[in-house]
């Protein structure tokens, strides 16, 4: 059910916050749930959602509240209380219209496995939305698979390290694109079997995935992928740099605009040789001399 206020501008915060103290989980202000007439001139509208049983008793705390507020300023009079029935959503349509094939770069396609286009001349991924981060949805996800797009379509990358790899969506699309040996890590043993599920799925059984930090790798690698946030980025730098071959490169995303240069400065030895913009979050292709 929908408690509707409307109530003096001026009024709208302390109202909110009763309604939230009174055991409203959220207070929406301005856009409206149910089906009803916009807020008068000058005044603010506000609607919680709360279970049938308890809408009537709330109401009327709002009510008295607004009474209450009248007497300490009489342009704070005139407020209104009503409830209103909340239209059934379906969530499960709902969340299956935000996940719709994305096409990335020009070889790429990720899809939620309830609509899985035909897509001839791309390597089409097929992931699980919400079983881990990497649905291809995020700004950072979608900037790694063009920066590994590019990089294999430049050659020269025989082996990958995907580290931190949640769903495993960028060492699938490693795989799929045609590296001969990948490698996932993830020091998150929860998201391991979910990550599995994706490659297999994905015709990329053979990536060879470990729980774990890179700090336990002891090989190089052509290709160093690594979708975290710019904190764990700098700390790890020296690791990350160590698992890097010579004349390889280093894909990191993770990082908004303002942390650019405290991660690429923690790379020394490093050239930054892209920045690839996807406001406000920003992935960096970072390579090693010979």
């Amino acid at each position: 059910m929908a408690v509707i206020v409307e109530c003096a501008e001026p009024a709208a915060d302390a109202v909110a916050s009763l309604l939230l103290d009174e055991g409203a989980p959220g207070v929406m202000t301005g856009e409206s749930g149910v089906d009803a007439p916009p807020a008068t001139p000058g005044c603010a509208r506000l609607e919680a959602h709360v279970p049938e049983s308890g809408a009537a008793r709330l109401a009327a705390v709002v009510r008295t509240y607004l009474d209450s507020l009248a007497t300490l300023d009489p342009a704070w009079s005139g407020g209104t209380v009503r409830l209103a029935p909340v239209p059934a959503v379906d969530w499960d349509a709902v969340f299956r219209a935000h996940h719709r094939p994305l096409a990335i770069g020009a070889r790429l396609l990720v899809a939620p496995p309830w609509d899985v286009p035909d897509a001839p001349g791309r390597e089409v991924l097929v992931v699980e939305p919400g079983m881990a981060f990497g649905t291809g949805q995020h700004a950072t996800t979608r900037t790694c698979l063009e920066e590994i797009e590019d990089a294999v379509a430049a050659g020269g990358v025989a082996s990958a390290l995907d580290v931190g790899t949640g769903s495993g969506i960028l060492a699938a699309a490693l795989a799929r694109l045609g590296v001969p040996r990948v490698v996932a890590l993830d020091d998150d043993a929860g998201v391991l079997t979910l990550a599995r599920a994706t490659l297999v799925r994905n015709h990329a059984a053979r990536v060879r995935l470990f729980g774990g930090r890179p700090a336990a790798l002891r090989g190089r690698f052509d290709l160093v992928v690594a979708n975290l946030l710019a904190d764990v980025l700098v700390g790890e730098a020296p690791v990350l740099a160590a698992v890097t071959a010579p004349c390889g490169r280093l894909v990191v995303s993770g990082i908004l605009a303002e942390q650019v240069d405290r991660v690429a400065a923690a790379y020394p030895g490093f050239t930054l040789r892209h920045v690839r913009a996807d406001d406000p979050w920003r992935t960096l292709r970072l390579e090693r001399p010979a």
